[in-house]
């Protein structure tokens, strides 16, 4: 489970056409860094009745198997109660990715990963994040392998 809170379950995923144009976004603005690796973005997300929850992999186009970098980042359902501050968290999530993208291709030796959830405050709104080498795509995938009880509720819809 990707949340943050334990009593997150049965989520639904942000809508996918959120997701794509996003990581379109992310993949056009580090352009130069993703073809210079060969890399891209892949963006994930679910929306529970206690946190809005987003992951931004950076991940490699020619090995699953090289470690990617997994930007997770949470807020409180405060910051998801109606559509106008809904639409502002979206907005800030992305300039916080945008941040955290910055300062990690701002430094070539960059390792300043944070696998346990941090508080970070931004235009006035507490947010939560972690930084890690997870893959979710390969989590994802293990967990439709190993059963139901793994699944995200939209993931198990989709193995029906």
């Amino acid at each position: 489970m990707f949340a943050r809170k334990t009593n997150s379950k049965n989520g639904t995923s942000i809508p996918q056409d959120w997701l794509e144009s996003f990581a379109r976004l992310l993949n056009e603005t580090y352009k130069k860094e993703c073809d210079q690796l060969k890399r891209y973005f892949d963006v994930y997300g679910q929306i529970y009745s206690e946190e809005l929850l987003l992951v931004v992999s950076w991940l490699s186009e020619e090995d699953v198997a090289l470690s990617p970098i997994a930007c997770f980042l949470s807020c409180e359902k405060e910051d998801m109660n109606d559509e106008k501050r809904f639409k502002e968290t979206q907005n800030n999530y992305i300039e916080v990715v945008g941040l955290f993208f910055d300062e990690i291709f701002s430094n070539n030796e960059w390792d300043q990963f944070e696998p346990n959830w941090q508080e970070v405050s931004y235009k006035s709104h507490s947010y939560f994040f972690k930084l890690s080498r997870e893959n979710i795509n390969l989590t994802l995938e293990a967990n439709r392998l190993l059963g139901p009880e793994f699944l995200e509720e939209d993931d198990a819809e989709l193995d029906q």
